[in-house]
């Protein structure tokens, strides 16, 4: 009994010593030994911020620093737009079929090299991205949503970019392979891919074509294949913003200007774009290598907005063919500059997506910059190129041409040539032959 007694004994003194120590402390009198100073810790200001914050996008020091038009102030919100009943996301016309809504956009990858055109059913899709490939010409994605045609065509291969547009449009991807490091990281994504090596039902083949324009889509089969599988669900697509009208007096004034012709210098002998309004139909007509850029179907290809996509370019050490061509690198999530061009006026600003939605394009008080319900066509182009409007060459930030009329070179033909253009790769493999 004795131990016990005597832990309980010194339990009793340690006891009775803290509690003259707490009463110490209570009686207003400082302890012998002061207590260090508390660091504050702060999480969060107080107060927003007077500067703004700007998305800002990661450029590898050998490309030029793109000049965006900076936002006046922070937004509370992103860009909100709320779409009509019925209404098709990526148009703002109304569907034929309202069940339309509940299904998923089909991306296909179409050839454009000389000997791939005409192209068949570009005219039928919603969105057409054109994009670098390889630095010696152009491929578009095509996108259908409010339309299936039976016959989409040349079908073409995939590109690293696929891997940023698909999820942003929560689509399925219709392409012929690619490159087996590209195909590789497709297979490690959540992309629906359509690969025709892997789901061959909706491809077939055109009688009496080359190789170039022989391989086919069948996106009314393809809905067939999804649904069977599963895969054919209502996704998530807020829309972009639309007007019929374009009310300038609404607008900011400073990055609204005139444009009735448009020049873009995709690779010269290839695919140099031009964009001509018509006022009678209320489109842009599109010209390619000088001639209208025709539909196999038989109208000239036209879109009711062409947006200009500034994106960084990059060059990687992907092989894409066996003539050692490798592929390009382009950065369409983020943030950076859009212009668009509709009824005639360009209008300058943003674009802005976090990859996981479809793009906004706004001004720089993030007020939207509003669409003409009809199809659009994306330009995707280098930071650095020099976009002609109405004769004169135009820069992200600025203008590099004479003011009006004709420009620098004493042409209203695009003249920026190989200066406006990236460093090809070590082994282009230029331009096929139509014959192919």
């Amino acid at each position: 009994m004795t131990p016990r007694l005597t832990r309980q004994g010194l339990f009793l003194i340690f006891a009775t010593v803290v509690l003259a120590v707490l009463s110490s402390c209570g009686s207003g009198e400082p302890p012998a030994t002061p207590t260090p100073e508390l660091a504050v810790v702060v999480f969060a200001t107080e107060e927003r911020p007077t500067e703004p914050t700007v998305p800002v996008v990661s450029i590898p020091t050998a490309s030029p620093t793109p000049v965006v038009t900076e936002p006046t102030e922070e937004p509370a919100a992103p860009v909100a737009y709320q779409l009509p009943p019925n209404a098709n996301p990526l148009t703002g016309l109304p569907l034929d079929d309202p069940a339309k809504l509940n299904r998923r956009p089909i991306m296909v990858r179409i050839g454009n090299d000389p000997g791939a055109r005409p192209q068949v059913a570009l005219s039928e899709a919603d969105l057409v991205y054109e994009e670098i490939i390889e630095w010696y010409t152009t491929r578009f994605t095509a996108i259908y949503f409010g339309t299936d045609p039976e016959t989409i065509a040349p079908v073409r291969s995939a590109r690293l970019i696929n891997l940023q547009l698909v999820p942003q449009y929560q689509g399925a991807l219709a392409n012929s392979g690619g490159s087996d490091a590209v195909r590789w990281q497709i297979s490690q994504s959540d992309i629906i891919n359509l690969d025709e090596f892997f789901v061959p039902g909706p491809y077939f083949y055109r009688p009496n074509e080359g190789w170039q324009t022989r391989l086919a889509f069948n996106a009314q089969e393809a809905r067939d294949y999804l649904a069977g599988e599963g895969l054919e669900v209502k996704v998530n697509l807020r829309g972009f913003a639309f007007s019929e009208t374009l009310e300038a007096n609404n607008l900011p004034q400073e990055y609204i200007s005139e444009a009735a012709e448009i020049s873009i210098p995709y690779p010269q002998t290839t695919a140099a774009t031009r964009w001509v309004y018509d006022p009678d139909s209320g489109k842009y007509l599109k010209y390619t290598l000088g001639q209208p850029f025709m539909d196999f179907n038989g109208p000239q290809v036209s879109a009711s907005n062409v947006i200009i996509y500034f994106a960084d370019h990059q060059e990687t050490d992907i092989v894409e063919d066996s003539l050692g061509a490798t592929s390009v690198r382009i950065i369409v999530s983020g943030f950076g500059a859009a212009w668009l061009a509709r009824d005639g006026q360009l209008l300058k600003g943003n674009w802005a997506t976090d990859g996981q939605e479809m793009p906004e394009f706004f001004f720089a008080d993030f007020s939207p910059m509003p669409l003409k319900p009809g199809n659009t066509w994306v330009q995707v182009v280098p930071l650095d190129f020099e976009i002609e409007v109405d004769g004169q060459e135009e820069v992200v930030g600025g203008s590099t041409g004479a003011e009006g009329g004709e420009s620098e070179t004493g042409s209203s033909e695009n003249k920026a040539g190989d200066e406006a253009l990236p460093e090809p790769s070590p082994t282009p493999i230029g331009a096929r032959s139509e014959s192919g």
